[in-house]
């Protein structure tokens, strides 16, 4: 494995990690939120307001860790564009190492 081949794991790791983590602390908030939402549900007098407010909340929510994933896959594709494009540069200064020819096998002319 190289050492650009580990650099491409952790990249992944990362972005996998907060992708899940954003998803986990989503669930959380959702869940937490929903409790005091059913309380005032089953108040007749401000159940259609706190509706209005749920609604709001939960496209705060949306956006909000929708973003982070979003952004969360942009920075890992630059990242992951930017490791290959090292790694091509890095062929470039340093080519891998060709197996010698055979013994025994013609010589190929240099250009």
């Amino acid at each position: 494995m190289t050492k650009m081949d580990q650099w491409r794991g952790l990249r992944a790791l990362i972005e996998a990690a907060v992708d899940e983590g954003a998803s986990a602390v989503e669930r959380v908030h959702r869940a937490t939120a929903a409790r005091p939402f059913a309380v005032l549900d089953a108040i007749p007098p401000i159940a259609a307001p706190a509706r209005g407010v749920r609604v709001v909340h939960d496209a705060i929510l949306d956006t909000v860790y929708g973003s982070i994933r979003g952004i969360n896959h942009l920075v890992g594709g630059t990242l992951a564009s930017a490791i290959d494009a090292l790694d091509q540069a890095e062929e470039l200064v340093d080519p891998p190492l060709q197996e010698p020819a055979p013994i025994g096998a013609p010589e190929e002319p240099t250009p």
